[in-house]
Formats: C-alpha cells, structure tokens, sequence
C-alpha cells in the first residue's frame, strides 16, 4: 500500500512539473527597433523588427534568449526569438502614461454620466417635492371643503329631521281633528235625537194629561146637570 502512495505521488508531481507554466507578459526595451528571429541565435532569420515598448508574451528561455509572441494587433500573433536583456517586466511609462489617460478619460466621462444623472435625479426629486406639495394643498383643501359639507350635511339633516317631526305632528293634528270632528258630529246628532224624542214625549204627555183633565171636567160638568 505504502509503494503505492509514493507511486501516486511521484506521478502527481510528475505531471504537475510536465504543465506548462502560466505565460509571462514583457516589454521591448532597445530604444532601437530589435529583431525577433527564427530561433535562439544571432545566425537565425530575421523574421520581424520590433520597436520599443511593444507588448510581448514570454512562452520559453534558452541560453540569453526568449521566445515571444507579439502582442500588438499588427504582428497577427507573431512568434520568435528576442535577445533576454532587451525584455523588461516592468510596465514602461509611456504605456502606464497612456493607461492611465485612457482611464482619467474612462473616469471623466463616468463623473459626466453620473453628474448627468445626478442632475436628472434632482429635478425629478424637486418635481416630486413640487408634486407632493401641490397634493398636499390640495388634499388640506379637499379636508376643509368635507368638513363644511360635513358640518352643512348636519345642519340640514338637522333641518329635515324637524321638518319630518313637525310633519308628522301635523298629520297626527289632522287626524285628531278629524277623530274630534266625527266624535262632535255624532254627539251633535244625539243630542237632536235626545231633544226631538224628549219634545215628542212632552207634547205627548200634554195630549194625554189634557185629554185626561177634558173627560173629568166632562164629568164633573155632567154632575150638575
């Protein structure tokens, strides 16, 4: 078991040393225009003139020399061989120059953008505040015109309730009347009946007590003859 752990981590390393490693970037820095040749020799073909500050990509080192690929859009992607003490890692000024003008000017028209809406966030933030405003006058308005209407509703239902007790006093009145109305009519009525049976039963009495008092004087007449 134990082998074959150091098996396993043999070939581990084996393969992590056989990866190639992550390429590194370089810069031309001849003054002059350098050469990039066919391979690691002043005797090789020339195949490109390279000038200062261009970009290159370090793919392997051999003996003094690297082997590049040019990075700048015209070479296509070019490779060769470029003497080592001509390459520099270090950023060259000119390119960090350039670099950083391009971002001021990225960061100046960025500041435009946000201060452009900046502005337009503003004025819609004053519109809003203008709007709010003119809806709260509005709505205070539309509080103090419901209030009055409030207050003139009441007066009114106030109004039409009396008006309705009154009304309903006044058919109750009327109804009373009549109620009294017919009561004093027939009582009115009785009352003839009463004086007109009372008046028949007198002149009825008369008749009788003087048809009465006619045969006794009769009588009382006769008795002297």
């Amino acid at each position: 078991m134990t082998k074959w752990i150091i098996t396993f981590v043999v070939s581990l390393f084996i393969c992590i040393g056989s990866l190639p490693c992550r390429a590194e970037k370089a810069y031309v820095t001849n003054p002059s225009k350098i050469t990039l040749r066919n391979g690691p020799g002043i005797n090789q073909k020339i195949l490109a003139m390279v000038t200062q500050d261009e970009p290159v990509e370090i793919l392997d080192s051999q003996e003094g020399w690297r082997r590049v690929r040019l990075l700048a859009p015209k070479w296509n992607n070019k490779e060769g061989w470029i003497v080592s003490s001509f390459l520099t890692s270090h950023v060259p000024w000119e390119i960090q120059a350039a670099s950083l003008k391009e971002e001021n000017a990225r960061l100046k028209e960025k500041l435009a953008r946000i201060e452009a809406e900046w502005r337009e966030l503003t004025g819609e933030r004053e519109e809003m505040k203008r709007k709010v405003e003119k809806n709260g006058r509005a709505l205070a308005e539309t509080q103090e015109k419901y209030e009055k209407l409030k207050e003139g509703a009441g007066g009114f239902l106030k109004l039409q309730e009396e008006y309705e007790n009154a009304q309903q006093r006044m058919v109750d009145a009327l109804a009373t009347a009549e109620k009294l109305t017919k009561e004093n009519t027939a009582l009115k009525s009785s009352q003839r009946n009463t004086w007109f049976l009372t008046g028949g039963a007198v002149m009825l009495a008369g008749l009788i007590f003087g048809l009465v008092l006619g045969r006794r004087e009769k009588k009382r007449k006769s008795s002297y003859y």
